[in-house]
């Protein structure tokens, strides 16, 4: 009896020691992997940062060109309606 608990206690502290080595080994993995994630993020936050002015751009330029039509298109409906009011 004594000899079976030592047998199990030694093969259930040897299983635990190999999880904890191969646990501290994915850590270091997934330590290495989050570095390189952080890098190729960071790369791409500078990137999207560079195009972000073209697209302020554009939108500015939107913008102004609605502006520039909607006044366009009332004063154009301004003068039909002077042309075709009724006289009352």
């Amino acid at each position: 009896m004594v000899g079976t608990n030592g047998a199990l206690l030694t093969i259930v502290l040897t299983l635990g020691a190999v999880l904890l080595v191969v646990l501290i080994i994915l850590v270091i993995k997934l330590m290495n992997t989050a570095d390189k994630l952080n890098i190729v993020l960071d790369d791409t936050y500078k990137k999207l940062k560079s195009v972000d002015g073209i697209f302020d751009t554009i939108d500015t330029v939107s913008d102004a060109v609605t502006t520039v039509s909607e006044t366009l298109v009332g004063k154009v409906l301004l003068m039909f309606d002077k042309v075709f009011k009724r006289d009352k």
